[in-house]
């Protein structure tokens, strides 16, 4: 090993310049740069021409370097991701199930970052997967070889005791890196964040991969749970290949424990959404056989579900069989009007909010399990009249924007109670601008039918898309 590194040390003047140009890249960005050396089980330490760096607070380690120090990393044909083939899974992470999921081997995707041309890997919290551990002093990160039989950290921050009163739940939107949430003010009254971390990406059970340890750790001091969103990536196509194959869903399901162990997670927010018709019963099937999996491991299962509607996408949510087998069932009750709707209209009015509620009651789902979706963001619509009549945009809008362009153009909003939020117009380029405007009070009014029909809790989309003092109203309305 300590042969490899050298040779490596030696290959390339060029190669350092590269790096220490990399390091200069990431550390303009706020991120902290770290020298990198080798040392091994004597105490002989080699330096390593590419150095490391501090982002959100987890470590990234240069790819090349640590398949030379021995970590069994990879990368992805696609060049987006790190893969590593582990062995004997169910030992590995003391989950009996893998040898029925997975068998004896099982190949898992991590989230990478590209500085220049070199490819950097998330080490945090995956000392024990890559029998690597490390330390940082004075400036520099020292690798040393890890020897642990088992492929998943123990201890870490302790999980948050549950608070009283409603459920209370964001999602985190997570399409690359994950932010610092440790360098974040606390949310007052908040339970649980869901990062959108995970998705189906073939047909064959393969699993996308965003999540990061120091979040999840960050998270827990915070005293917030992590229940991480799995998505179908939204492909009914994709989808319903992958309920058909039984190998696949048990490869997926096999996948989420593994992540789950690793990143030390609470729950999964189960978000497949554009499903066909078709697989209904497919869905529940496949919801039926994950959630014996999630609660042998103490998982909490959420399943998000689209309102009683007549629509291909909420006929393909059998709301009422699908909460036999979830603890919740999220209602998404929001997008009344979509991004791409012909007509303007709020995203989430009072009175069809009411409804859905109702209808999702209805329809048998146990109001104790029943969490209501609200949304943090609303539309403004650009409204242009021309010869074929008035053509509509919607351009997504948050609770800042919106105060922004009050405060701009010198607005003031009107309160519409049949709606039970606060409604603007004005003219810009000749076009009219209509806005729905979700705020405190919008929300405050959507609350009251958690406290009416004695619904779980609620959830909301989308962390950053609020204003704060809308945390001070959940709080207080949910009981926290």
């Amino acid at each position: 090993m300590k042969g490899k590194v050298k040779k490596f040390l030696a290959a390339s003047a060029l190669a350092l310049l590269c790096a220490l140009r990399c390091a200069a890249a990431s550390a303009a960005d706020g991120d902290v740069p770290l020298a990198a050396a080798y040392e091994d089980e004597s105490g002989s330490r080699v330096a390593l021409p590419e150095g490391a760096f501090v982002r959100s607070g987890a470590l990234w380690a240069p790819l090349d370097a640590l398949r030379l120090m021995g970590a069994p990393a990879a990368l992805g044909e696609n060049k987006k991701s790190a893969v590593i083939k582990v062995e004997n899974p169910a030992d590995a992470f003391d989950i009996p199930a893998l040898a029925q999921l997975a068998g004896g081997a099982l190949s898992l995707d991590f989230p990478l970052i590209r500085v220049g041309e070199a490819y950097f890997f998330n080490m945090t919290g995956m000392q024990n997967l890559v029998k690597l551990d490390y330390r940082i002093e004075s400036g520099s990160v020292i690798f040393t070889p890890n020897a642990s039989a088992k492929a998943y950290l123990r201890g870490g921050a302790a999980k948050p005791e549950p608070k009283d009163g409603k459920l209370t739940l964001v999602w985190e939107h997570v399409a690359a890196e994950n932010p610092d949430l440790g360098a974040q003010a606390p949310i007052p009254g908040l339970d649980v964040i869901s990062p959108t971390w995970f998705n189906l990406k073939d047909a064959g059970g393969g699993m996308a991969n965003r999540a990061s340890f120091a979040y999840v750790e960050a998270a827990h001091r915070r005293g917030y749970l992590v229940w991480a969103l799995v998505s179908n990536s939204f492909n009914a196509q994709m989808s319903s290949s992958f309920f058909r194959n039984a190998r696949a869903m048990n490869l997926f399901i096999a996948r989420l424990l593994i992540y789950a162990k690793l990143y030390g997670l609470d729950g999964v927010n189960l978000d497949f959404e554009g499903l066909d018709e078709a697989d209904r019963a497919n869905f529940v099937g496949f919801v039926s056989r994950l959630s014996e999996f999630l609660r042998t491991e103490g998982l909490t299962f959420s399943v998000d579900v689209f309102i009683p509607a007549n629509t291909k996408s909420s006929r393909s949510h059998d709301r009422a069989a699908l909460a036999k087998y979830a603890d919740y069932i999220m209602l998404m009750a929001y997008d009344e009007h979509w991004r791409t709707c012909k007509v303007a209209g709020s995203v989430a009015s009072l009175p069809w909010v009411a409804r859905a509620v109702e209808g999702a009651l209805a329809e048998g789902v146990p109001a104790e399990k029943l969490v209501l979706g609200v949304p943090f963001y609303m539309r403004r619509w650009e409204e242009t009249r021309g010869p074929g009549g008035v053509s509509v945009k919607g351009y997504t809008l948050t609770m800042a924007g919106a105060e922004e362009i009050l405060a701009r153009r010198g607005l003031t909003m009107q309160w519409l109670p049949s709606a039970g939020q606060n409604y603007f117009a004005y003219s810009a380029d000749g076009k009219v601008q209509k806005i729905w405007v979700e705020d405190a009070a919008s929300i405050a009014k959507k609350l009251e039918l958690v406290q009416k029909h004695g619904l779980a809790g609620m959830a909301a989309w989308r962390k950053g898309h609020e204003k704060p003092q809308v945390w001070d109203v959940i709080s207080e309305m949910m009981g926290k």
